[in-house]
């Protein structure tokens, strides 16, 4: 096979106008065995690397937008982490603190050194609170909540309400429903509302340790024996077994009234 040259001269003279005058390329003629046929291989210079120029500046153009978009990306990711794990040690210490306060409240029967803590001006004894019911947690301004997960930080935010609700349930049992010198009833709401006040303190604290993977603590070596939450669930257990006894007493009463 022969391959031959044509100059732009020769491609001008054979196509006349059909090409523009600055029409730079080079024109490969493939000779075959019929003469009468040609093929012809363009290589425009000119606008063909304009076009390729384009290309690339185009494909420059969007893969410089996702970089920076992956970097954004990266940075904001990195930055939500570093507040998500300031904002889970803040609230597991307040958490922490708020339900040592709870297990104070839930240890206090209202006797002191095993006697009625109380004692009125004529030498009656009765049941006192020794231990002042703690205020609702109080969080912080600095804490960024947008980093905790959602079910999480609803079940933070409506802690303090939660212990509000407690409270306004404890003062009317102790107004309304307890009566002296025991006010059983009274210590009973008490124990049982902060017994499952600190419970969930407690949960949440363990949540925010798991999901942002904090394993430090600032818990006190009591030895092997002392387990807050493990006591408040024995509590809390002992109220509910309580209160399913006493309805199983209630209703063996009405069917016992209805045989007769």
């Amino acid at each position: 096979m022969k391959k031959n040259a044509i100059t732009q001269q020769q491609i001008l003279e054979l196509y006349g106008p059909t090409l523009e005058p600055d029409f730079d390329c080079r024109i490969e003629t493939l000779d075959f065995k019929d003469k009468n046929h040609e093929f012809l291989d363009f290589s425009c210079n000119k606008e063909n690397s304009g076009m390729i120029e384009a290309i690339f500046g185009l494909v420059g153009v969007i893969v410089g937008g996702l970089l920076t978009i992956a970097k954004d990306g990266v940075t904001s990711w990195r930055r939500r982490k570093e507040e998500g794990s300031y904002s889970a040690i803040r609230l597991i210490c307040i958490l922490n603190e708020y339900a040592d306060h709870c297990v104070d409240v839930v240890q206090d029967d209202g006797t002191s050194q095993g006697m009625p803590a109380g004692r009125t001006e004529s030498g009656e004894e009765y049941y006192f609170a020794q231990v002042p019911q703690p205020t609702p947690p109080v969080y912080p301004n600095d804490i960024a909540w947008r980093s905790l997960p959602e079910t999480l930080m609803h079940q933070i935010l409506g802690l303090p309400n939660k212990a509000r609700t407690t409270d306004r349930y404890i003062d009317g049992i102790s107004e309304y429903v307890a009566t002296p010198p025991e006010y059983s009833e009274f210590f009973d709401a008490r124990q049982e509302g902060y017994a499952k006040l600190g419970h969930d303190a407690l949960s949440l604290v363990e949540q925010l340790a798991t999901r942002f993977r904090i394993t430090a603590t600032h818990k006190a070596e009591l030895g092997d024996g002392w387990d807050p939450k493990a006591l408040l669930a024995e509590k809390i257990s002992h109220f509910d077994a309580q209160r399913a006894k006493a309805k199983q007493c209630f209703e063996q009463q009405g069917d016992d009234l209805l045989s007769n």
